[in-house]
């Protein structure tokens, strides 16, 4: 599981560093947060085929926005709620325009590393990602931002931009239709 509240300073650094112009920083943060983002961005959109898109939108707007971070919450709180933007808005993009053929898509790309794949399949087991399907966007991303990334519902309120008992109703939810699917499953 990654927790990011023990990297807090390190990011915030590498954000001040950023609005600096640091391209050295906006790469170290990529790195820190390309595995976690590709996670999150799966289990929102249900479509590994924008990981990449969405996690570039996310840092490009890092580079042009780190000077509005301020500091009242944790760096990977920030992250995650552009990342959760800009999730939701490629999945509607990708429903506007859902006339994009197989053949376009790029199946030489590598979108995860060897290390990443394995930690994958250990997460996304066959029972438990058709389970998440059945959630909805804003369920799935309570899921993984409570148990994957390690955020308080607080934290979460905040990235998601609603109150925190809209939060916590969603977790409830979520759990009790993830109840009934697993044990219909087993």
């Amino acid at each position: 599981m990654d927790n990011f509240s023990d990297n807090s300073k390190r990011d915030s650094s590498l954000i001040a560093n950023i609005c600096k112009a640091d391209q050295k920083a906006l790469e170290s943060l990529y790195r820190n947060y390309y595995n976690p983002l590709s996670r999150f961005i799966t289990r929102v959109t249900i479509r590994e085929d924008i990981i990449d898109e969405v996690i570039n939108d996310v840092m490009y707007v890092i580079w042009n926005k780190a000077n509005t971070y301020d500091n009242s919450c944790k760096p990977a709180t920030w992250i995650f709620g552009i990342a959760y933007n800009k999730a939701r808005q490629a999945v509607r993009d990708s429903t506007r325009n859902n006339e994009e053929s197989l053949d376009e898509l790029d199946e030489d790309s590598s979108l995860f590393t060897e290390d990443t794949d394995k930690l994958k399949q250990l997460e996304m087991s066959d029972w438990l990602m058709p389970a998440l399907e059945q959630l909805t966007a804003d369920q799935r991303a309570v899921i993984e931002l409570t148990y994957f990334q390690g955020l308080p519902y607080n934290e979460i309120a905040v990235l998601m931009n609603c109150p925190e008992n809209t939060v916590k109703t969603r977790m409830h939810h979520a759990r009790k239709k993830l109840a009934i699917l697993l044990n219909e499953s087993s």
